[in-house]
């Protein structure tokens, strides 16, 4: 499973080769990543990061849900608990998913 992490930016730098960022996590040391797919990183912005290439610029209350809810898998994950799902995945719960139109309009029909 790939997950991109929320990271907290600390300083950004644009050099000959591209842009970057200081970032940092929970509990973390700060590291490097690749902001170049974005525009506009300021520092104290949240970005979600995978492999060390920043994906996309996030709310502060958004990054904080993807910790909210990585905590929780994590701690089932290795046999506690951690947070509650309920509050781990609240927005989830709250705001269920639903399938586009053009796939809903599919259900119950046989396809061969």
């Amino acid at each position: 499973m790939c997950i991109a992490i929320p990271k907290k930016v600390l300083a950004t730098h644009h050099t000959a080769t591209g842009a970057s960022a200081e970032v940092e996590g929970e509990g973390e040391k700060p590291l490097r990543v690749d902001t170049s797919l974005l525009e506009n990183v300021q520092v104290g912005d949240y970005i979600l990061v995978f492999r060390g290439q920043a994906l996309r610029i996030v709310s502060e209350e958004e990054a904080r849900q993807i910790g909210r809810a990585l905590a929780c898998v994590a701690g089932v994950m290795q046999g506690g608990s951690g947070p509650a799902v309920e509050e781990a995945f609240a927005d989830l719960i709250e705001h269920p998913a639903s399938l586009p139109e053009h796939l809903a309009a599919q259900v119950g029909k046989k396809v061969i």
